[in-house]
């Protein structure tokens, strides 16, 4: 997003059609999370 400035990290429920976005934040911050834990 915006020339990777951004991350965006989504969960999709395809039976149900819904997806969740669960994560936007700048490129440095995504480093510092554990992704499976949000």
């Amino acid at each position: 997003m915006k020339g990777n400035a951004y991350w965006l990290i989504v969960k999709f429920n395809y039976q149900r059609e819904w997806t969740f976005i669960r994560f936007v934040r700048f490129h440095a911050e995504y480093d510092k999370i554990n992704a499976n834990s949000i």
